[in-house]
């Protein structure tokens, strides 16, 4: 019997157009030498979860299309972290960042050594942003957390497999999201926060969740200016 493999991809970047020639609230918009629109920011990650689900909706760039579009979750960063790392991606020399690629004489870094593993186009390809994704402390209590108005709809999707519901006492249950089994790397800090129970992502491997001196907010859900997000597409 064949065994079916299934891989998430992760869409290198977040980009938006506005203008009279394009109706979308999300599309990919690949950099030309260096220049190029910006990683959508300033979004609550409630709303980053909407923007996602939204992609195939009347007038959005996937309209029409079979895929299943939804915000990154900490299985398909896994996923991406573990691949780039592979012998199928830079063979461990990539660490948190990637591999160093030149394309059209701009620096980027790639989790597969070439183009189709980019992470960060934009009119600066070289900034780093935290990455907000579809994950939830399992202890969240809307009811008693400073955070309910930004992560409304991780909570109400919560049962779904489009949000990670994530026990931080029991490893064996986020096998694969890199969390647990790398919450040593790259200075991550996880803990059980009500108030702070958004998981955000920086690089490849590093995750914070908690109340993290310096992102406090961004780990509560809230806009900022250095977060940004990805959608993933399903096939």
């Amino acid at each position: 019997m064949r065994k079916k493999i299934i891989f998430s991809l992760i869409i290198l970047s977040i980009m938006f157009t506005v203008g009279q020639a394009s109706y979308a609230a999300v599309e990919i918009v690949p950099s030309k030498n260096g220049k190029g629109t910006d990683a959508i920011v300033d979004t609550t990650v409630s709303n980053s979860y909407l923007l996602c689900q939204g992609m195939k909706n009347a007038g959005e760039s996937l309209k029409g299309t079979s895929v299943k579009p939804h915000l990154a979750t900490n299985k398909d960063w896994g996923a991406v972290s573990y691949l780039s790392n592979s012998i199928y991606g830079t063979n461990t020399q990539g660490g948190n960042n990637g591999i160093e690629v030149t394309i059209d004489y701009v620096k980027y870094y790639s989790t597969t050594t070439n183009i189709t593993g980019v992470m960060n186009w934009g009119s600066n390809p070289n900034v780093t942003r935290y990455t907000q994704t579809a994950g939830l402390i399992d202890n969240y209590d809307p009811s008693r957390s400073l955070a309910k108005d930004y992560v409304v709809e991780l909570y109400t999707n919560k049962d779904t497999k489009y949000v990670d519901f994530i026990n931080l006492q029991q490893n064996d249950s986020t096998l694969g999201m890199a969390l647990g089994e790398t919450k040593n790397f790259y200075n991550s800090a996880i803990s059980r926060d009500n108030d702070h129970p958004v998981s955000i992502r920086r690089g490849i491997f590093k995750c914070n969740m908690g109340a993290n001196e310096g992102i406090a907010g961004i780990v509560r859900g809230l806009k900022s200016n250095t977060t940004t997000f990805r959608p993933v597409i399903w096939n």
